[in-house]
């Protein structure tokens, strides 16, 4: 009897130094909570979107190549069958890398029923699919709903057709000067992002010219203040936005398996795949001497470097279970 308690007590305290070994080849044991989804994609601390409405000529002429300079992404609500649209017709036709489109209705003119609404939103729809030939369908995109028009709706009507065509109601209209009155409020918003964590966005129409438009300096004022803030902000556009902030919400950690050298971490979600594909970004604590970590998610493998115990990835909700491997394992 003696020797069994001295047994006993030796088990409980290696038990004690080493809990994680001692539940960690339980599916929900303590290591379950070593992986956590990052707020925002690729770990950055805040988030910001540009819109630009109407298919302005100066979309085209001036905005487009100062953000092709700078490398920076902005989302364009076109209006196809618009004449000034036609007039870059060619250049519509063929976006550049980084330019997205959102629907902004075919022809702007506002709409009187459902049916209406209806045929606005697939013409402007498939004209956009017809830009981007290799994107699969279905897939969402961002609505602007046109201002200064005509519109007999209710916006819950008008939900319920945008939900038919996969079209994402954007933030409210928010730009300068109406909503922002100086350029010092315009300039302080991706600053803002970061420091809050959230999401910030701006939307335009002419830029040094057409429509209410915007001054050149005023407009590059906000790309410096972007610039300053790159390193910590997702400049990003309002489709991805929202499907990383859906998935991260509705994604459930699971973890199938953990030994010392592997973990089988699985993504549980009840999204459409078809609509909500962006992978998140994701946080794992692994066991002590790894430095290397291969990842493994379906047909996609890569190796991820370990760093204060730590590694992080991307891995999609609904792809499948992720094993990640110490690379020295293998």
């Amino acid at each position: 009897m003696e020797q069994l308690l001295k047994f006993l007590s030796v088990l409980l305290f290696i038990s004690g130094l080493f809990p994680a070994l001692a539940q960690g080849n339980q599916p929900g044991g303590a290591a379950s909570t070593t992986t956590e989804i990052l707020r925002w994609k690729d770990g950055k601390k805040g988030v910001f979107f540009m819109g630009f409405d109407d298919s302005t000529p100066t979309s085209m002429s001036k905005v487009i190549p100062e953000l092709q300079k700078r490398k920076m992404t902005a989302t364009f609500y076109t209006v196809p069958g618009s004449a000034w649209h036609k007039k870059n017709q060619e250049l519509w036709d063929h976006p550049l890398p980084g330019v997205e489109y959102g629907n902004h209705t075919y022809t702007h003119k506002g709409v009187a029923s459902r049916e209406e609404l209806e045929g606005e939103l697939r013409r402007a729809n498939d004209e956009i699919a017809r830009c981007f030939p290799d994107r699969k369908l279905p897939r969402l995109i961002s609505f602007g709903k046109p201002g200064g028009v005509p519109w007999s709706l209710t916006p819950d009507e008008t939900r319920a057709v945008l939900a038919k065509f996969n079209l994402i109601w954007r933030p409210d209209f928010r730009g300068y000067p109406g909503q922002i009155k100086t350029v010092e409020e315009l300039a302080a918003l991706p600053a803002k992002a970061v420091a809050e964590g959230g999401m910030e966005y701006v939307y335009f129409h002419g830029v040094d010219g057409d429509w209410l438009s915007t001054p050149w300096d005023v407009f590059t004022a906000l790309l410096d203040a972007l610039e300053k803030e790159r390193n910590e902000l997702w400049i990003t556009d309002p489709v991805s936005w929202h499907q990383y902030a859906t998935e991260r919400d509705s994604t459930k950690i699971k973890l199938l398996e953990s030994t010392l050298t592997k973990l089988r971490i699985g993504l549980e979600s009840s999204l459409d795949v078809q609509l909500y594909n962006l992978p998140l970004t994701l946080s794992t604590r692994v066991p002590a001497g790894w430095s290397e970590c291969t990842v493994t998610q379906g047909e996609r493998s890569r190796k991820v470097p370990v760093r204060s115990g730590i590694i992080v990835y991307d891995a999609l909700p609904g792809g499948g279970a992720v094993t990640l491997q110490s690379s020295a394992s293998k």
